[in-house]
């Protein structure tokens, strides 16, 4: 298992890189990696070099708040990757209170949205309830197993559903993002880290992809998708967090016309 030491070095080195150093009047030439110079997103940052140093080392040290979104600035954090950040260097997010079962209220709820599709899902991707209109135009999940009724892992260990996402790659990144997110804010990680587990044993691409260090929450977007017929439906969706769930989500799709 990647350890907390290790996602923050991966993740400030790989946002280092991505960051053109003539955006902050230094010359991009005889460089030996891409992106800026420790150096200088210390400089930037208003830190010593020795503590960012240590940071990206994932070192134990004692630095403020302020200064760790000094350091998202210089590297031109999105909000998600900063709450990501300081999730990986204070901590997680305060527990709220738990409640573990879908109530049937919930689950009427789901069937009232018919003939959208729509269905609940947990923070760690793994798909509790859903409607017919989901099953038929998006993926039945009562076809598997379990333990992979799970958007993570149906992106990757299902092919009949990546045949059925055209931008299938694109979709992949974005459930990576997702998920790492909320796995960085969680507080109890396990149900995260059996996910993580039986993907990477599973999938050799998922691996892969698993190392670009993308952090994005999908709060609403558009997705094509082949229903159970083969037609090619657009939608729209939005992710909803029902009161009193701490790790859950209403997933709603409507249908557009392109």
């Amino acid at each position: 298992m990647t350890t907390k030491h290790e996602n923050l070095k991966t993740f400030l080195t790989k946002h280092r890189a991505k960051i053109n150093p003539e955006d902050y009047g230094f010359t991009s030439g005889r460089r030996r990696v891409k992106g800026l110079r420790r150096e200088e997103v210390a400089q930037l940052a208003a830190i010593s070099v020795s503590w960012y140093t240590w940071l990206e080392q994932g070192r134990e040290i004692s630095i403020s708040r302020a200064a760790i979104n000094r350091i998202g600035t210089v590297l031109k954090l999105t909000n998600d990757e900063q709450e990501y950040l300081n999730a990986i260097v204070f901590g997680n997010k305060p527990a709220l209170e738990e409640q573990e079962e879908v109530s049937e209220e919930l689950k009427a709820l789901i069937r009232a949205l018919e003939p959208n599709p729509a269905f609940i899902r947990r923070e760690n991707m793994d798909i509790e309830y859903w409607n017919e209109a989901a099953s038929k135009k998006i993926f039945d999940w009562s076809t598997l197993p379990k333990a992979d009724r799970n958007s993570l892992k149906l992106m990757f260990l299902n092919d009949e559903y990546k045949r059925r996402i055209p931008q299938w790659e694109q979709a992949a990144k974005n459930t990576i993002a997702s998920f790492r997110s909320y796995f960085a804010l969680a507080t109890d990680k396990s149900a995260f880290k059996a996910v993580l587990d039986d993907l990477k044993s599973r999938s050799e691409l998922f691996c892969q992809m698993w190392q670009d260090y993308e952090v994005k929450r999908i709060r609403e977007g558009e997705k094509s998708v082949l229903d159970d017929k083969g037609t090619l439906r657009h939608y729209k969706y939005v992710s909803l967090k029902p009161e009193h769930y701490s790790n859950t989500f209403v997933i709603y799709y409507i249908e557009s016309k392109e």
